[in-house]
């Protein structure tokens, strides 16, 4: 399997129906990003998104440069208008590599595949994959039941505030009352729109990265389950020396088997460690867009919400940050799965009986731990490693700016 050689077809609505990341896809299609038909009206409305967003950006700036509030409405003003910004790279990125997106599917679906016999041979690992898929579709539906309900309270706010104030959910421009036109109610439905279609992309690209790294960890949790279980300590190995011929013949088809078996299993941790490395290079850039959103929106939301005496301000920190710190722990949990569950391929083939093992068994298994051990990590940026401690430190960082 090679990633250079595999097409990079369209996905459909059928074929994601088989796929184990079904539900990232559709929800990314629903939401005007994945197209999973040639229709040009999907392309038209990806389009009007990118234009609603742009507007909702130029607004953004006119808001910055007219705003006459305190520290507090210019620092939600650019903690709002940083999220669409993401949300535009982030959708621009997907548009210039779809295929590569597409690939990384299919890819993940044949690795999925390709230990699906093993899977149901073995009931704890049927149990894992389950529990694997279980976690990944939870998430994925409840993060964006929870996005979508503070998308709602935030966008018609306005419209149970004191009456007058013809105030806009995210955005402020200069408006009269006495208007001719319908500015406001135009820019009211603009912002409205562009940011519940941007938001939800934004956090849904996050939550198919993390499922797709979930199910990479449970496939490497598998590989090692397999590794494990070769037997190679089998008693029957060490008769190979005895005069019965007819049992000296079985016991060498026993050995080609397993060494067989372990061939397999080089193979499959060939290619998963290739599709990690797959994996980083896409994802790199889009989680060190993700990091530093939250790092920028972690400071602009805490730090007047810190010295400001006002209750609403402290409302809508608590508001805000349980979404920032969750798209962080989604990539920071996913990645650390990966490069845990990859480093117990190494304890694996160590704990699978080597001593007795033929000497093709034991040089092979030495390769696999040799490699096993190097970690499999994944990046922000391709330099910046992502893993349980980074969340951490990354949430250190709004109070030491303190």
């Amino acid at each position: 399997m090679s990633w250079e050689s595999e097409e990079a077809k369209q996905l459909t609505w059928e074929y994601a129906t088989k796929s184990v990341l079904k539900c990232n896809v559709r929800i990314l299609h629903m939401v005007g990003l994945w197209p999973l038909t040639d229709s040009l009206l999907f392309r038209s409305s990806t389009a009007t998104i990118v234009v609603l967003c742009v507007a909702h950006i130029a607004e953004a700036a006119v808001n910055l440069c007219t705003l006459h509030g305190g520290l507090q409405d210019f620092t939600l003003a650019l903690s709002n208008v940083s999220v669409v910004c993401v949300g535009v790279l982030k959708l621009t990125f997907f548009l210039r590599h779809e295929r590569s997106y597409c690939r990384l599917v299919r890819v993940l679906d044949a690795l999925v595949d390709s230990q699906r016999e093993y899977v149901h041979a073995e009931p704890p690992l049927a149990a894992l994959f389950k529990a694997t898929q279980k976690r990944t579709v939870r998430v994925t539906i409840g993060f964006l039941v929870y996005a979508i309900t503070q998308l709602v309270a935030w966008s018609f706010a306005p419209l149970i505030a004191a009456p007058g104030t013809r105030r806009l959910p995210f955005q402020q421009i200069p408006l009269t009352d006495a208007t001719a036109f319908l500015i406001y109610e135009l820019s009211y439905a603009m912002q409205v729109i562009s940011i519940i279609f941007i938001a939800l992309i934004n956090c849904q690209m996050d939550c198919f990265f993390m499922a797709t790294m979930l199910h990479t960890a449970a496939q490497l949790r598998i590989l090692a389950a397999r590794i494990k279980n070769l037997r190679l300590h089998n008693e029957d190995m060490r008769t190979i020396f005895i005069s019965d011929e007819e049992a000296e013949v079985q016991v060498s088809a026993e050995r080609d088997v397993t060494y067989n078996n372990l061939c397999l299993c080089i193979k499959t941790h060939q290619q998963l460690v290739r599709f990690v490395r797959h994996l980083d290079r896409i994802m790199s850039p889009i989680a060190m867009m993700q990091l530093g959103l939250g790092v920028f929106n972690g400071c602009m939301l805490i730090f007047p919400a810190a010295y400001s005496a006002e209750s609403d301000a402290l409302v809508k920190c608590l508001a805000a940050v349980p979404t920032i710190s969750t798209q962080l722990l989604l990539y920071c949990l996913g990645a650390h799965s990966v490069r845990e569950q990859g480093e117990s391929v190494s304890l694996a083939a160590y704990s699978c009986g080597w001593p007795d093992a033929p000497g093709c068994c034991r040089r092979a298994l030495l390769l696999v731990m040799r490699r096993a051990q190097r970690p499999l990590a994944l990046t922000a940026g391709g330099i910046y490693p992502i893993q349980r401690a980074t969340f951490l430190s990354l949430l250190q960082q709004p109070q030491e700016q303190q």
